[in-house]
Formats: structure tokens, sequence, C-alpha cells
């Protein structure tokens, strides 16, 4: 009988500490989800921002380009303006 009681408290014992380790694991699992749920929140802003960064070299470099040409556009431009005036100088000294 004492044995009985014996593998009783035992088995409570038992029983009780597998409980404990249940509610570990369940824990442990919901934190694992809610780490997996940040993780893909992290990757789906990464991704907005490598598209954005993208959109952002394009832009600059239209800009880049515009710029570019319209530094050549003034230059050639004053270049243009100082030849007509040289001419007109030119043919004024001589008229």
């Amino acid at each position: 009988m004492i044995k009985i009681i014996k593998s009783m408290t035992k088995l409570c014992k038992l029983e009780e500490k597998s409980k404990k380790q249940k509610n570990i694991m369940k824990e442990n699992v919901q934190k694992i989800m809610e780490r997996q749920q940040n993780l893909d929140e992290l990757v789906e802003r990464a991704q907005r921002l490598e598209a954005a960064s993208d959109e952002y070299v394009k832009c600059a470099v239209r800009i880049q380009r515009k710029a570019h040409w319209r530094h050549y556009a003034v230059q050639y431009s004053m270049i243009g303006a100082t030849a007509i005036c040289t001419v007109f100088g030119l043919v004024w000294t001589f008229v």
C-alpha cells in the first residue's frame, strides 16, 4: 500500500513537471511565431526600402542628365553670344 502511495506521488510530480514543460514549450512556440511575424514585417519593409532606393537612383540619374545638358546649353549659348558679339565688333570696327 505504501508503495502504491509513493508511486502515485511520483506520478503526480511527473505530471506536474510534464505540465510545466508543456506550458514552457507553448510559450516558446508562441515566441517563435511572434519572431517570425516580426521577421516577415522586417522583410516587407526592406523590400519597400529597396524599391524606393531604386526609384531614387533612377530619379537622380534623370536629374543629373538634365543638369548636364542644361550646362552644355548654357555654355554653348555663351560661346555663341561671344562669337556674335565679336563678329559685330569686328564688322563695326572695319565699317
